[in-house]
């Protein structure tokens, strides 16, 4: 089961929080008590070791963030996150496509490594320096496809066209 990310912008920084409290936070992932238990012996602060069990709000904030970020990649400005080898690539001969949204550039690039999609945001003003670090295409150009079959659904409607104007011309002799 993958990893679970609580948001910690739920959590009010001067408040102070039992077990249940903080399950009440975090209901819609149906949080346990037993988990916040888990916290607590793997670093969480405790205000004291009475019962109930508290936790300050800024004490949870510290936690929940240094979890959350536990799992982060950097990528390199070159470089674009896999999914599916969990770890930061180069892409497949250094070919992007990139796409300008309207407050950035959406980048797409195939994994030198499993052959799958990945993407990343740049900034607007990153654009030149992608144009000369990188090889930018179209996605069709992405997969090296050297050879491309023939018969294609664009193929066939160009013959087609080609054999109304050839009937239109015997119409009309």
């Amino acid at each position: 089961m993958a990893k679970r990310l609580y948001p910690h912008n739920r959590v009010r920084y001067w408040w102070s929080y039992d077990l249940e409290g903080i399950c009440d936070l975090f209901s819609d992932t149906k949080l346990h008590q037993q988990t916040i238990r888990k916290w607590i012996k793997e670093g969480l602060k405790v205000i004291d070791n009475k019962k109930p069990t508290l936790i300050y709000g800024y004490d949870l904030i510290a936690y929940l963030k240094k979890q959350n970020d536990k799992g982060k990649t950097k990528t390199a400005f070159d470089q674009f996150y896999c999914m599916s080898c969990k770890d930061a690539r180069m892409p497949f001969q250094k070919k992007v496509s990139v796409i300008h949204k309207a407050s950035h550039l959406q980048a797409s690039a195939i994994c030198q490594c499993c052959k799958t999609r990945m993407n990343k945001t740049y900034k607007l003003d990153d654009y030149q320096a992608l144009r000369r670090i990188f090889q930018l295409g179209d996605v069709s150009q992405l997969y090296d496809a050297e050879t491309f079959p023939i018969e294609t659904h664009l193929s066939n409607q160009e013959k087609d066209r080609t054999n109304e104007s050839q009937n239109q011309g015997e119409l009309f002799s």
